[in-house]
């Protein structure tokens, strides 16, 4: 068993809702070519997002 790299990774948590819905996106919407995991889903979603705003958010943590 192979502990997870806290230093790259970090966890969040969904409602059941929320995770059926990734399941249909990252099978159905995203790419069909790709059997992209849950995780990579987001990170597909993420990217996709900030690539959107286009510059007009700072990098970095929100402070409020």
């Amino acid at each position: 068993y192979q502990m997870t790299d806290t230093s790259k990774y970090k966890n969040i948590t969904v409602t059941h809702k929320t995770y059926d819905d990734l399941d249909i996106l990252r099978d159905k919407v995203l790419d069909p070519n790709l059997k992209l995991s849950r995780s990579q889903a987001v990170t597909y979603l993420v990217n996709e997002k900030k690539n959107k705003l286009n510059g007009k958010v700072a990098h970095g943590k929100n402070k409020s």
